[in-house]
């Protein structure tokens, strides 16, 4: 598992450890969601993008999400619907490139 160095300001709210440690199936949801940004989310609808990686994963990283404000919650909906805010594109984008700094770091 990649370490990263300390969390930046924008992330410092964050579940920095969490969120901010690299996985694959985390990389795999993270880049599913930036391929859309404006789109609506479903837990399902996000698992159906990203198979390889389980529902549980996928679940858990949106309700990290949300507690963290990177998401919002569309209300009026039967299932639990999300859409990434400016701040989670914002703060994913960074994570993102964070694990490519210290993929290139470690090589």
């Amino acid at each position: 598992m990649l370490e990263l160095a300390r969390p930046s300001t924008a992330e410092a709210a964050l579940c920095w450890p969490l969120l901010g440690s690299h996985s694959a199936p985390r990389q795999r949801i993270f880049d599913a969601l930036l391929a859309g940004p404006k789109r609506v989310w479903t837990v399902s609808a996000l698992a159906s993008e990203v198979p390889d990686v389980s529902v549980e994963a996928v679940r858990t990283t949106l309700y990290l999400m949300m507690g963290d404000q990177l998401v919002e919650v569309l209300p009026g909906q039967r299932n639990l619907t999300l859409r990434l805010t400016r701040r989670g594109i914002d703060v994913i984008s960074e994570i993102i490139e964070r694990w490519a700094a210290a993929e290139e770091g470690a090589e």
